[in-house]
């Protein structure tokens, strides 16, 4: 079984998460700290509209948007809704009453977040559900014998009003440390309820663990290799994690301590870059072409470059499986939700067609969110779903084109990553003279970013850093030179061998 390597850094506020299989990206997390997906956070909130007509409410959670709740979400306890006699109402809730409500799935684009009263709360072990009745077990747990055992355990840990989740973690955990875990998410629930009662509208109630924690939680299995760390501050964080762990499951966890950028340093930051192109390349020399709507998300097969044998079906078919393999890795790496209609390259051979929505469905498997593939379409399409869970990562590395208003283009903030990435490249290999061409807005914004001038100070010792700015550059245009260059009158020099203590020079960063 392959091996996973998770990396963690962090710098210039923002975290950065990925877990890495044979080389390639299994998992992928970038926000900034200040920001954090409200997903499983619960918020005391107020009924501001109720829609009989859509069996749902509006409700204000102090969010940029007001919330959805259908109800369903709104039912304690939907589970005794039997599907007979339309669909369940909505309980009596009116415009102006105060309720707590947890988000189920984040704000994206125009629409709120949507929310639910059945509270569920994620622990490493187990999932507890205080007022919705069930025992379930995590679909990675793929034994048979062992979900059995799961199942029973779960029945035996909780009451009749309650529901909990076992995780995959779950099986290798002592049944006292199960009931210890168990009693904490109970008291974390009996203590959101005693906040909720006079709390302002819009108070956060119960926030969820930060993105490091949660890409520990979300991969943690006993195929994990090790853990890769760029601070001491996340050494220690994951330590901590890692001892929790039955010893015999317990990974080593290595602090980075080189030069470069940490991603950069394992050959990662060409695949993070790549997720912000709608093109992916295959490994026979096609490729794919992903593109999102407002309704649903389109993914185009071509076949490129490869060419095949002399069997154009055989090699159709090869390039189809190829693809359907990448559309499940991408879709889950760029956390695409809701319908995906994909155009495979036409196949004549019936059987191939459903060798290949096998091969989908096979590969989605591996997916944490549920996905529900539909058979080949008689215009030769395939459409799935997905259940899209937190917030997009490219929402951090992409923005809308200021200039054509439908496409997109890396952030400013993406791109300086770049340039911090590849300065620390240089810097490594024993330049310390070097010139940026870049445009001005993207200088500008390097200018006013103090995390970033303080990081680059702190990584560049003894290094000259000049920036030329350029109206003729694109935004993310951003070239490096070294070596025997030349520095023009308008250059910025944002790093001197020693800074002054203090110093007013146009574009120098002052050392902290």
């Amino acid at each position: 079984m392959a091996k996973k390597t998770i990396f963690f850094d962090e710098y210039c506020g923002y975290n950065v998460a990925a877990a890495v299989v044979n080389g390639k990206i299994d998992e992928f997390g970038f926000e900034k700290k200040e920001y954090a997906s409200p997903v499983g956070n619960i918020y005391k909130g107020r009924v501001v509209n109720v829609l009989p007509g859509m069996n749902a409410a509006f409700v204000d959670c102090g969010l940029e948007r007001n919330c959805y709740l259908s109800a369903d979400d709104a039912l304690p306890d939907k589970n005794k809704y039997d599907g007979v006699g339309g669909a369940p109402a909505l309980p009596d809730l009116k415009c102006g009453d105060e309720i707590a409500v947890q988000v189920v799935k984040a704000p994206v684009g125009n629409k709120g977040a949507r929310v639910t009263v059945n509270f569920s709360f994620v622990g490493k072990y187990v999932i507890y559900m205080p007022t919705t009745p069930f025992a379930g077990v995590s679909r990675k747990i793929c034994d048979e014998e062992l979900r059995k055992n799961m199942l029973y355990a779960a029945n035996r840990l909780k009451s009749d009003e309650e529901g909990l989740v076992m995780r995959t973690a779950a099986p290798y955990a002592q049944k006292q440390r199960l009931e210890n875990e168990l009693a904490y998410l109970r008291n974390i629930c009996d203590e959101i309820q005693k906040a909720a009662d006079g709390a302002p509208v819009g108070k956060l109630l119960y926030t969820v663990v930060n993105l490091h924690m949660r890409i520990f939680r979300d991969t943690l299995s006993y195929d994990i290799d090790k853990f890769i760390v760029g601070t001491q501050r996340l050494e220690k964080l994951i330590s901590d994690l890692v001892s929790l762990m039955p010893p015999a499951n317990r990974k080593p966890v290595i602090l980075y301590d080189g030069k470069r950028e940490l991603m950069e340093a394992y050959g990662i930051s060409e695949q993070i870059r790549e997720l912000t192109s709608p093109r992916v390349g295959l490994d026979n020399g096609a490729y794919l072409v992903i593109e999102h709507t407002e309704a649903l998300t389109v993914i185009d097969v071509n076949t490129g470059k490869f060419t095949g044998d002399d069997n154009l079906e055989q090699t159709v078919y090869y390039t189809n499986i190829l693809a359907a393999r990448e559309i499940a890795r991408q879709v889950r790496l760029r956390n695409i939700g809701g319908i995906i209609v994909v155009d495979f390259i036409d196949m004549a051979d019936e059987t191939h067609k459903k060798s290949l929505v096998q091969e989908l469905e096979r590969a989605l498997k591996r997916d944490p969110s549920k996905c529900t593939v539909a058979p080949v379409s008689q215009f030769g399409l395939v459409e799935f779903t997905r259940k899209r869970t937190g917030a997009n990562p490219l929402s951090a590395m992409t923005a809308p084109c200021r200039h054509c208003g439908t496409g997109r283009v890396k952030t400013a903030v993406f791109n300086l990553f770049g340039l911090r990435a590849r300065l620390l490249r240089l810097y490594a290999d024993g330049h310390r003279k070097i010139r940026v061409d870049l445009h001005f807005a993207t200088l500008d914004e390097l200018c006013r970013w103090e995390e970033l001038k303080c990081d680059l100070i702190s990584r560049l010792d003894g290094a000259e850093i000049y920036c030329v700015p350029h109206k003729g550059y694109t935004e993310e245009q951003i070239n490096c030179r070294c070596g025997n260059i030349q520095i023009p009158e308008n250059a910025v020099k944002i790093i001197q061998k020693k800074p002054p203590r203090r110093s007013n020079a146009e574009g120098t960063f002052p050392r902290r």
